[in-house]
């Protein structure tokens, strides 16, 4: 009986608990070795911070705008470099990336290597490599287990078109497989995954089958990467010093789609081929629609780079990010 009154006292105050910045300071203490790359980059842009203490964007108000060059650029075509590129990715990046924040790759992986990466997930499930969390719908860090999964991360045609675009090297740092569609409402990554400086995070989602309207497919807003970044100091977190927000997230996504009705954002949805890749910037809006037939699946993946230089932290949790970056 005394166990299940702990219990019962745990599952009461477990949603204030979750909310003590302490305790996130305890955890990265535990995981000291993964803080290695951010204590070196708080020294190189003068944060005089620990990296096991709370950190948003309000501790980097001080230091200069250091976005990447093609944050402030016209044209790609302005670079030497853009030609350096395979054709199909430079061409892709020239036509919507500056002025859309994206860039689409039709059939980019061949339909039998997607087949192979399909195989790849089903066994490491069925090993018990792999397994879904965050409701049943993500497996994270799947590109760590797999060889193809690997592939995909690692593709010299993706690493060096972000690379490219930030102006500096870009590596993956994490990567989400889902099953079927996340249905996530409208928000911009960068709110997830914060860096300073802004603009060095990006991502490439590949789609492992046919996605139609009835899989729920994602849906972007092009131009909305030039949009003020939305943080903490952009809407009501209701957080305090010792104190996570307790509607921090959902306060987010509905100032998202307030932001959307009031810049009269306009939708765009991703219909795809087995095999094309979806590029978008880090600042990108973005979402998936709801599905119109659940039992249908929306096998895709996407990936996360930054740069290996740059602090990355999670501005909701104000807690610096755990990073263990690898080589190819």
């Amino acid at each position: 009986m005394a166990i299940f009154a702990l219990m019962a006292v745990f599952d009461k105050y477990w949603g204030v608990l979750r909310r003590l910045k302490p305790l996130y300071q305890v955890f990265n203490l535990s995981k000291a070795h993964l803080l290695k790359r951010q204590r070196e980059a708080f020294k190189r842009f003068g944060i005089r911070k620990s990296v096991f203490a709370s950190i948003s964007s309000a501790d980097f108000k001080h230091l200069p705008d250091l976005r990447p060059w093609s944050d402030q650029a016209g044209s790609l075509a302005d670079s030497t470099q853009l030609n350096t590129l395979p054709t199909p990715i430079a061409n892709a990046l020239d036509q919507t990336w500056i002025n859309g924040g994206y860039a689409i790759l039709r059939g980019y992986f061949s339909g039998d290597f997607i087949d192979e990466v399909n195989a790849e997930v089903d066994q490491l499930i069925n090993d018990q490599t792999i397994d879904f969390n965050y409701s049943g719908k993500k497996i994270m860090f799947a590109f760590r287990k797999g060889k193809c999964l690997k592939k995909i991360a690692h593709d010299p045609g993706i690493t060096q078109a972000l690379s490219f675009l930030a102006g500096t090297e870009m590596v993956p740092f994490q990567s989400i497989n889902f099953e079927k569609s996340s249905e996530q409402r409208t928000h911009s990554d960068a709110i997830h995954m914060t860096t300073y400086p802004l603009g060095h995070l990006m991502a490439a989602w590949v789609a492992l089958e046919d996605i139609g309207p009835d899989q729920g497919p994602l849906k972007y807003y092009p131009g909305s990467h030039k949009l003020p970044y939305v943080l903490n100091d952009g809407f009501n977190h209701g957080g305090s010093r010792w104190l996570l927000g307790k509607t921090a997230y959902l306060n987010y996504e509905n100032h998202i789609e307030d932001l959307v009705y009031r810049e009269q954002l306009k939708e765009e949805v991703l219909y795809a081929k087995k095999g094309d890749v979806f590029l978008w910037h880090g600042n990108l809006l973005h979402g998936a629609l709801k599905m119109r037939q659940p039992e249908l699946t929306r096998k895709s993946m996407v990936v996360h780079y930054l740069s290996p230089e740059v602090i990355c932290y999670h501005e909701i949790t104000q807690r610096p990010a755990l990073i263990e970056l690898e080589n190819t």
